[in-house]
């Protein structure tokens, strides 16, 4: 069991702030086979159908390829500068768009997905991802292989974020870049909107799927204790806004649907370069409802 400050204990609920690991998660913590069990079999299938709904993913296509492009532009900057070769491996790829778009334009893509329905979906669209871990890929040995390794919505969902870390680590070209998605959670504005008592406690909480619960300082703590250097971190729009408005979207899902699509319309109407500044700016706040980081490996250690 690992030691830390208790910050949520409700009902069967428990999460502590880990003096070991520098970050805050699930006490006690789920074994790989459960892990492994849930995502195979409930996931997908239960928990979150929506995520391979293609339709409903090509409606939001203008927003999507937003996101993506971002990633394209950031990682095309930095990767031209130090290699001839552009690789990238998607670390849970999910519905595989994400790598659909790389492979479009001028990425050698592969994914990594451990749902089989999820894996089977991405190869529907002629993509190349395997159905399995990414403990288990690295047996075959793909040694600095790769120029960018994408991993969005990964490190909250397993037993050790430091593990696989360090197995991208291994997987990444000295020159190569990783990028980190994870929610922004226990972040100054869900607090606020705890203290003011406008949601349910902890709204933010989403067991038994997220074990992990990070915001932009401990997730730069965990990376440069991994041996990366930060390049770019970045937001994304904080929902919290909508609460402390009064739009209860946690418990209305109506007023959800309504909230996103306002969200949406937002992005898609800035410039892009104001759009990307204003997060920029909101992650130096620590606000904005996920943590996005760009990081290199800090090849004097």
């Amino acid at each position: 069991m690992h030691k830390g400050k208790i910050v949520v204990k409700d009902g069967k609920t428990e999460i502590i702030d880990c003096e070991l690991c520098g970050f805050k998660h699930l006490q006690p913590i789920p074994s790989k086979e459960e892990i492994k069990k849930y995502y195979e079999k409930q996931y997908y299938q239960d928990t979150k159908p929506n995520l391979l709904d293609y339709e409903k993913e090509i409606r939001k296509t203008q927003w999507s390829n937003l996101w993506y492009r971002d990633k394209l532009d950031i990682v095309n900057k930095y990767v031209n500068k130090h290699s001839e070769t552009k690789r990238l491996l998607d670390v849970g790829c999910g519905n595989g768009l994400f790598l659909k778009f790389m492979s479009e334009n001028e990425w050698e893509a592969m994914g990594i997905e451990p749902s089989c329905t999820a894996s089977e979906r991405a190869n529907s669209l002629t993509l190349n991802v395997n159905n399995t871990t990414l403990e288990d890929f690295i047996e075959n040995k793909w040694h600095r292989y790769f120029d960018f390794i994408n991993l969005k919505c990964v490190l909250e969902h397993v037993p050790n974020p430091t593990e696989i870390i360090n197995i991208c680590k291994d997987l990444l070209k000295e020159e190569g870049m990783i990028c980190i998605e994870v929610p922004n959670d226990f972040n100054t504005l869900q607090l606020e909107i705890h203290r003011l008592k406008l949601c349910k406690s902890h709204y933010w909480l989403t067991t038994p799927d997220h074990i992990n619960y990070f915001e932009f300082s401990s997730l730069t703590r965990l990376l440069k204790k991994c041996g990366f250097d930060i390049h770019l971190q970045t937001a994304d729009f904080p929902m919290e806004f909508f609460l402390l408005m009064e739009d209860n979207y946690i418990n209305n899902r109506e007023t959800g649907s309504k909230c996103h699509e306002r969200r949406m319309n937002f992005e898609v109407n800035l410039n892009d370069e104001i759009r990307r500044n204003i997060y920029i700016s909101m992650a130096q706040l620590g606000i904005g409802r996920t943590c996005i980081m760009y990081a290199t490996l800090n090849t004097d250690k």
